[in-house]
C-alpha cells in the first residue's frame, strides 16, 4: 500500500513541474520568434518578385500598344 502524498509533496512537485514547463515555454517562444523573421523574409522576396512580374508586364503592355 502505498503513502499519500502530503501537500508539501503535492506543492514541491508543482514547483518543480512550473519550472520545467517555463523552460519548454521559453525554447517555443524563441523558435517561433525565428520562424516569424524567415516568413517575413519570404514575404519581402515574394513582394518584391511579384513587382518584378507587373512592372515586366506593363512594360510588355506599354510597347505592344507603341
Amino acid at each position: 500500500m502505498s503513502t499519500r502524498k502530503t501537500a508539501n509533496d503535492v506543492h514541491s512537485d508543482l514547483r518543480v513541474h512550473e519550472k520545467m514547463c517555463m523552460e519548454r515555454w521559453h525554447t517555443i517562444f524563441k523558435k517561433t520568434d525565428s520562424l516569424q523573421e524567415s516568413v517575413n523574409s519570404m514575404k519581402l522576396w515574394l513582394l518584391g518578385g511579384l513587382t518584378t512580374i507587373l512592372i515586366s508586364m506593363f512594360n510588355l503592355v506599354l510597347r505592344g500598344l507603341i
